[in-house]
């Protein structure tokens, strides 16, 4: 039997003790106020706005995203439902990444606008003549001055006040644009632009 340790600095006194009933109500709380959320956030989207975002993905030559931490986990997410849907979709970081210029797309994901690496990196694909798209949680950022179009997934709370998430920092926007992106891909779906056989047909067949 493997011995379990907790992480927990016994130099503020004992560990919390494990109660399952606690824990459950916990959980019953969290996922009401986690889903209150990202409704919030995301019924304050505009839908013109999330057309207008999808428009810009279908005029590029090719689609290149970059984001940190968990953004990057949405962002990437979304590269990959693009490529299922047969669009030239590239992650910046990646080694394998190509280069890019006139009718790309560079879209950018951060929760604050002010990630270093993904600020320099917006600025690159500007230089280069990119179109740069940037969903952010902060429209006024450094980040989103530099783009071309921005779509605003600034954090509301359950009470649909701004900024008033419970959670964690920036665990809400990106939760938010996890689905943001998800719900576009479905907007290009419903436009007939790819098939669910389609699409099954580009998933790696690696696995």
């Amino acid at each position: 039997m493997i011995e379990q340790t907790s992480t927990h600095d016994r130099r503020s006194g004992p560990p919390p003790q494990y109660n399952p009933d606690r824990c459950a109500r916990a959980f019953t709380t969290a996922r009401t106020r986690v889903v209150g959320e990202i409704d919030s956030t995301l019924g304050q989207v505009d839908p013109e706005e999330a057309a207008r975002f999808v428009r810009e993905v279908l005029a590029a030559r090719r689609i290149s995203v970059l984001a940190a931490g968990r953004s990057r986990l949405s962002v990437e997410a979304f590269a990959m439902r693009l490529m299922h849907m047969g669009f030239d979709a590239h992650v910046a970081q990646d080694v394998t990444a190509p280069a890019v210029g006139p009718g790309d797309l560079v879209l950018a994901c951060s929760g604050s606008g002010a990630t270093p690496g993904v600020v320099r990196m917006a600025r690159n694909g500007a230089d280069s003549d990119c179109r740069v798209v940037t969903v952010t949680g902060n429209p006024g950022s450094e980040l989103a001055g530099l783009s071309d179009f921005v779509v605003d997934l600034t954090e509301y709370g359950a009470d649909r006040a701004p900024r008033s998430s419970e959670q964690f920092v920036g665990t809400l926007f990106e939760q938010s644009a996890y689905l943001f992106f998800d719900c576009s891909v479905i907007a290009l779906e419903s436009l007939g632009y790819a098939t669910k056989e389609e699409m099954v047909r580009r998933h790696t067949n690696l696995e």
